[in-house]
């Protein structure tokens, strides 16, 4: 029914007050990342870490067990891989007593880790919890991790467009959450999807975001489906995601 189809992405957040809305990333395409030679700049990687420990707290409400949602591949074909990620974390009301779920992208599996042990472990690149998702880097971990919405579709998306891949900026130099247009913390993945409040429907973001795993690694990742099943197809769940990652070499 029509109605399962509502999305709240963290218990913590605020309603929504728009009737259609779009958060989507202010992209960078046309800068290749190139001086005046034509060579590629050397990217800095920062590793991660945050000062605003209690902000953090706060704003991720960490749960203090491990995810027991699977991370499933559904298919592998020339180095694409389609996954299945449940964050469904409890559902709409369970958010709050339920842990993010963390995914290894070089093995597409999921990271056995608490909310805590992820403050200060590098073994997962991406976190998920409902509609939120976020990289293992800046505030949200010690990995040299990061994201970027790219307006580029995922076949078309290479090497070449992995610039300016931002780490996670949840807090400014005073600790207050930058937040987005819901009310939940603005991750490097930010505006990865549309929500439409008319008919409760979310729906993913035209492009394609770059990823910087915690080790550096880059990788393209799509979002097909928000309203995945465990097999692949469609249901009416929200926080049950599709999505096809490759790496990028």
């Amino acid at each position: 029914m029509r109605f399962l189809r509502v999305l709240f992405p963290l218990a913590i957040l605020g309603g929504f007050g728009c009737s259609s809305s779009s958060g989507a990333l202010a992209t960078t395409d046309g800068d290749t990342g190139a001086d005046d030679s034509g060579a590629a700049d050397a990217p800095t990687i920062e590793t991660g870490g945050t000062q605003c420990t209690s902000a953090r707290d706060t704003a991720v409400g960490p749960v203090d067990k491990v995810s027991t949602g699977a991370v499933t591949v559904l298919s592998d074909t020339a180095g694409v891989k389609k996954l299945y990620v449940d964050a469904t974390a409890g559902g709409v009301n369970g958010g709050k007593t339920n842990p993010w779920i963390y995914v290894k992208l070089a093995t597409a599996t999921r990271a056995d880790l608490t909310d805590r042990q992820a403050f200060t472990s590098t073994d997962w690149d991406l976190a998920f919890k409902r509609s939120s998702i976020h990289t293992n880097s800046g505030d949200a971990g010690p990995g040299g991790g990061g994201a970027r919405l790219s307006t580029k579709t995922f076949d078309t998306v290479t090497l070449a467009d992995a610039i300016n891949v931002k780490p996670e900026a949840w807090f400014d130099a005073d600790c207050n959450l930058a937040t987005d247009l819901i009310g939940g913390i603005k991750t490097a993945f930010d505006g990865w999807y549309d929500y439409d409040a008319a008919t409760m429907h979310v729906s993913p973001h035209p492009g394609t975001v770059i990823v910087r795993a915690a080790n550096g690694d880059l990788y393209k990742l799509a979002v097909l489906d928000y309203y995945g099943t465990p097999t692949g197809g469609t249901g009416t769940a929200g926080a049950n995601f599709i999505v096809e990652i490759a790496a990028l070499k």
